[in-house]
């Protein structure tokens, strides 16, 4: 079976290659029928990709450890739907699931292009030429279907950390996100190429380019709840380059949504547009730099410690694609120009040009900061590290002003700020000032928590005017009960009020990201059997204990003991749960302990707690850790779900044209 699947890999080649430039023959010659033969190949790209998943997917799952890539990752002892998640476990098989996703995007973009006349046949092309370097990488540098010399008896085995829910959907959507900013990045290169450079590109890849943005982000949102739940150092978020390359596009992609409204609306920006959808994907290939080509090493994600021979292919087309499309934005760049121009920059346009000033500013700070200490390493020959701090003071300020604009711009008019706009943002920026007193009368003193909270505030009640307005005024006009005016107005503009539902949860993040870096409480402490300790008006009381061995032959990651201790979590001589914190010891790690930590969650805080050590007595060590309002952030991210899919939401044809 592997023989055919690395067969299938070779045939996408050929077929990927010859759809890149049947595609672009075809729509230089203007030929029917030589760009009917390259839309098929990319709907065969489908089955061929399909069939190679197929294979590989089998291979797993029948434990054929004749093939290196199932046995580095899989053993007898793995659970089956971790078995399926070792499928993108590693670097081939993460190659080949973003492959199978470029083809599936390509496939629906087809139907798309055909009715998008010039630019159609471009996409095509772009997104065949795409296709094949993917299937060049699979093939030279990261085959999934490479056998060994002999076959063993048993696996490796996949490393614990990866046993986790958060790991078998995280790399999909993310994957998902990457895939598709390809579709961004064809139309516009599309578009400079044909020469059809008005807003009907924009206003077609608005789909895409919003799958994108909330599969990205959600996959850094599911990372992030990874990392606390599974890695035990009681935090989600460390400016990790892997994390930091995975931001990155996501903060382009974020101002590639604000400025492609500008160019729907006001006919602005349109050279923003252009370089950021480029930009989006670019940056996607050097997330992937970072994690598989050894050029920057991370202490917490690191797959490679030293250049790897697929760092001058993902440059190489890194490049590739940055010279095409900057000699095709000159090419073209005198008709780039705006059909308006800004004519006072307190407006709802100048405040949508400083949100992407500061996203991309943002963007850059972190760029700079994750290459900087290689960069220093390798041309002064000096160990210089960026922690945590540097990013928070660097980037904080930039995007509390970013939240800060999402109260304003939604207020503001276009041209100019009116009466009416100033009527609404008063009231809320009071708001925002008695919320900020009412936290000093709580006891909060710092700088952060105080602006944090107002600005939220100031946010929160600036939406909320915006929505009482509007109900109003069409319960005025229609005579309409509040709660059908409110939800005919949230059916008939979706796009705006999903915006809204997208902000809110952007606010819920902050909230909780402010709340657990500036008031996080931990104790360390060893008990006994049947001691306890208090922390934050919890009372933890050390219950029992115990030491099991799993899967002891034949020995692979999966063989391990577990110490696994039980705690009784008190609130007012109540018992409110039951935590078991455990540590685990992998015989064939080379660093063996893994800790698997236990949560108690609520909206006001977490109670997270980690087995540290325990003896044989039953003496046991315990890091006990209280993060408020974590939980505000994994709210914020269905959140964003939500109001993302109210605005991408397909209006029906007759109530497009009633509007």
């Amino acid at each position: 079976m592997s023989q055919i699947g690395y067969g299938v890999l070779l045939l996408c080649l050929c077929v990927s290659v010859y759809g890149a430039v049947a595609s672009f023959i075809g729509a230089r010659r203007g030929s029917r029928r030589v760009l009917r033969s390259g839309t098929n190949a990319l709907r065969v790209m489908v089955d061929l990709v399909s069939a190679a998943v197929a294979i590989l997917l089998y291979l797993l799952l029948t434990r054929d450890f004749g093939v290196a890539y199932v046995y580095q990752y899989t053993s007898t002892h793995l659970p089956f739907i971790y078995t399926v998640s070792a499928f993108w476990a590693g670097e081939a098989g993460s190659w080949l699931l973003w492959l199978w996703f470029l083809t599936i995007l390509a496939a629906i973009a087809v139907r798309q292009s055909e009715r998008l006349g010039k630019i159609g046949p471009y996409i095509l092309a772009t997104l065949a030429a795409n296709q094949a370097f993917f299937t060049l990488v699979l093939i030279l540098i990261a085959n999934p279907f490479e056998t060994m010399a002999s076959t063993p008896m048993e696996g490796v085995g996949m490393l614990p950390l990866l046993e986790n829910p958060g790991m078998v959907i995280h790399p999909p959507i993310l994957f998902l996100g990457y895939a598709g900013y390809s579709i961004p990045l064809a139309f516009a290169l599309a578009a400079l190429m044909s020469g059809e450079v008005s807003s009907d590109w924009v206003k077609a890849v608005r789909p895409w380019n919003l799958l994108a943005w909330i599969s990205l982000g959600l996959g850094i949102i599911i990372g992030a709840w990874w990392s606390y739940v599974e890695l035990g150092w009681g935090g989600y978020w460390a400016w990790d380059p892997v994390e930091n390359a995975s931001l990155i596009p996501w903060l382009i992609g974020t101002a590639f949504v604000h400025s492609a409204m500008m160019e729907e609306r006001r006919g602005m920006h349109r050279v923003w547009n252009l370089v950021l959808a480029i930009l989006a994907f670019v940056l996607c290939l050097f997330a992937t730099l970072v994690t598989r080509g050894g050029i920057i090493v991370s202490d917490l994600h690191g797959f490679a410690r030293s250049l790897q021979p697929i760092a001058y292919l993902l440059m190489s087309f890194m490049a590739l694609i940055l010279g095409v499309g900057s000699f095709l934005i000159w090419r073209r760049r005198h008709r780039l120009t705006s059909e308006r121009q800004m004519e006072n920059p307190i407006s709802r346009e100048g405040s949508f040009l400083l949100t992407n000033v500061l996203l991309c500013g943002m963007a850059l700070i972190v760029v700079v900061g994750t290459i900087y200490p290689t960069f220093a390493q390798t041309v002064r020959g000096i160990q210089i590290s960026l922690d945590a701090s540097f990013f928070d003071r660097a980037t904080g300020p930039l995007a509390l002003a970013l939240i800060c604009l999402m109260g304003i711009c939604p207020v503001i008019a276009w041209r100019r700020l009116t009466g009416d706009g100033l009527r609404l943002l008063l009231p809320a920026a009071l708001g925002g000032i008695l919320s900020a007193g009412l936290l000093l009368v709580l006891g909060v003193r710092e700088a952060l928590p105080l602006v944090s909270g107002a600005i939220s505030a100031f946010v929160v009640l600036s939406l909320l005017s915006i929505l009482v307005r509007d109900v109003r005024s069409r319960r005025r006009s229609t005579g309409e009960s509040y709660v059908r005016a409110t939800l005919t107005m949230l059916s008939r503009a979706r796009r705006r009020y999903g915006a809204y539902v997208v902000h809110l949860g952007i606010v819920f993040i902050a909230i909780g990201v402010t709340g657990s870096r500036t008031y996080k409480s931990e104790q360390l402490i060893a008990l006994n059997p049947d001691e306890s300790t208090t922390i934050e008006g919890y009372e933890l009381r050390y219950r029992d204990y115990s030491v099991q061995t799993l899967n002891p032959e034949p020995e692979t990651y999966q063989s391990k003991v577990r110490f696994s201790t039980t705690l009784d979590v008190y609130v007012d001589d109540s018992r409110v749960a039951t935590l078991t914190p455990q540590k685990n010891y992998h015989y064939a790690l080379e660093n063996p302990w893994v800790t698997e930590v236990a949560i108690r969650s609520t909206l006001k805080e977490d109670l997270y707690v980690i087995l540290a050590s325990l003896e044989d007595d039953g003496l046991a060590a315990f890091q006990i850790v209280i993060n408020p309002l974590i939980t505000w952030i994994w709210i914020g991210g269905g959140v964003l779900l939500l109001g993302t899919a109210i605005a991408a939401w397909p209006s029906g044809r007759r109530r497009a044209e009633e509007r």
